[in-house]
């Protein structure tokens, strides 16, 4: 009987995080920005609210679109500097949350440092 109630719990649990990431925009600005916010550099997992997810969901984003070719950021350039670029970027532009974080991050990339 114990079984089957935790049996339930679980399915029911499941069902409803995958109906949530169904209908979550897990691209745009609203649902990335968060994991981006909490990284801290390489010391990342002594930050009390350590999202291992979704700080590697926005650095995953971000490095990717630097082996893409579509920004010129320096070498010199850590990558804690470019999440904060990015940041600072996409929190003045509050309307835009709603809109694919890549394509505000290739944005806030050719801003800081546009191609020559």
């Amino acid at each position: 009987m114990f079984r089957s109630l935790i049996l339930s719990a679980v399915v029911l649990i499941a069902a409803t995080v995958s109906e949530a990431f169904a209908e979550a925009d897990i691209h745009s600005a609203n649902a990335v920005v968060s994991g981006c916010r909490l990284y801290d550099g390489p010391t990342t997992s002594h930050n009390p609210r350590f999202d291992p997810f979704g700080q590697g969901y926005c650095i995953g984003l971000l490095e990717g679109l630097d082996y893409e070719g579509v920004q010129c950021r320096p070498r010199e350039i850590t990558l804690g500097q470019l999440v904060r670029v990015v940041l600072t970027y996409i929190d003045s532009r509050p309307e835009r949350m709603h809109e694919d974080f890549r394509v505000l991050a290739i944005e806030a990339m050719k801003t800081a440092w546009p191609c020559k």
